[in-house]
């Protein structure tokens, strides 16, 4: 009887450090993600970009530097362009996930956020956007 009680304790114990520990990485919110620089090496340089994960707008776009300043993330990237006179261009990254802890992730999460959870992005990304066909052609 006394071990059924020590095992219940134990895993009440645990459980309930668990759920602390979701907890305080929910508080932590968006604004806390790690992030990385991805280098668009656009043509034309008047270019308009805006980076989108899960279908959602992210990231900021620094047209002087050239720069998408987007959060670390497993999914993928999509980087929308434009520019007067081209057509849009969509490209689609797919981040390397080499270096992560896949699967042990989940089990090491409560210790707090380390880059080593997140996949990483091309540090540099070509993105060339075609002419318009035609003038008062729509994209």
């Amino acid at each position: 009887m006394g071990c059924k009680l020590k095992n219940v304790g134990l895993l009440s114990l645990v459980l309930g450090m668990t759920i602390a520990g979701c907890a305080g990485m929910r508080d932590q919110g968006p604004q806390n993600l790690p992030t990385e620089n991805i280098a668009l090496n656009i043509v034309p340089e008047t270019a308009q970009c805006q980076g989108f994960q899960a279908a959602t707008p992210t990231g900021i776009y620094d047209p002087g530097r050239k720069i998408l300043t987007v959060p670390k993330s497993h999914d993928s990237l999509e980087i929308l362009c434009s520019a007067p006179g081209y057509k849009d261009k969509r490209v689609v990254l797919i981040p390397d996930t080499r270096g992560t802890l896949g699967p042990a992730a989940f089990l090491l999460a409560d210790f707090g956020p380390v880059d080593y959870f997140y996949s990483s992005y091309p540090d540099q990304v070509p993105i060339n956007l075609d002419p318009l066909d035609a003038p008062g052609q729509t994209r």
